[in-house]
């Protein structure tokens, strides 16, 4: 298990550091990050680590403007002195909300949490791996999606469909015309049934058609995507623009 540290007080950081080498010997430290600049360089140039352990309040300021530039996919334990952020922790791939100072027990805590999550969303997405794959046909991408408009099913060309955005309350297809319809699938699923010549997973909420590209910017800052379907620009992850750049080339 590969951990990443952020914590703006070096002390602190070694005394988790210790605390991890006790409580999870098999675990390797990645990285120690403690500001939010330093923290997104870090996820720019390493690959997403297992788990994050994470304080709140970092040298440049919260550690929730990291989510408004970094796809944070790895499950976060947030480590505080304060308890106001729990709320917000939550909705932000978080498992756990330790207290300062953190103690073994409570990190051993979280570590078990963590470790029966995987265990069971491995086995569920399992299953429903399997069913996907067969529904989309031995050895093959799928062609068409089932979607419900009113009392009718309707077969959809996956040719159709120009992006898929994820929503709290599901999946969504969005057609060319804009129309959207939500779908019974997870982003993950959704990555392995498209064909990825034609679809790039740009974030953690949208994956998109490269026939429903109209344009795309980039600074210094993010890389932005224009589809005809759509009348916002839709973010593209900063660790994953570089590749969705090759991605466009062909």
């Amino acid at each position: 298990m590969n951990i990443l540290i952020v914590e703006d007080e070096p002390i602190a950081a070694e005394k988790l550091k210790g605390m991890l080498a006790r409580v999870a010997p098999n675990a390797a430290i990645v990285g120690v990050t403690g500001s939010i600049s330093e923290t997104v360089e870090w996820f720019s140039e390493n690959p997403m680590a297992d788990v994050v352990m994470m304080d709140i309040n970092l040298a440049d300021g919260s550690c929730f403007a990291i989510f408004d530039v970094v796809d944070v996919t790895a499950p976060i334990i947030f480590c505080t002195a304060y308890d106001e952020y729990a709320l917000k922790a939550f909705q932000s791939n978080g498992i756990a909300y330790l207290l300062k100072p953190v103690v073994e027990s409570d990190l051993t805590g979280a570590l078990e949490k963590l470790e029966g999550l995987r265990e069971s969303l491995s086995g569920v997405e399992e299953q429903r791996t399997m069913l996907r794959s067969m529904s989309a046909g031995q050895g093959g991408y799928k062609n068409r999606f089932l979607i419900r408009a009113g009392e009718k099913l309707l077969p959809v060309p996956v040719q159709d469909v120009h992006c898929f955005l994820a929503h709290e309350q599901g999946v969504r297809l969005v057609l060319s015309d804009g129309d959207g319809f939500f779908l019974d699938y997870t982003m993950a699923e959704l990555e392995g049934l498209l064909d990825p010549a034609q679809f790039f997973r740009i974030s953690r909420q949208a994956i998109v058609a490269g026939d429903a590209i109209v344009s795309a910017t980039a600074n210094l800052r993010q890389t932005r995507v224009v589809l005809d379907c759509l009348r916002e620009e839709l973010p593209v992850a900063r660790e994953r623009a570089k590749a969705f750049r090759a991605w466009l080339e062909g």
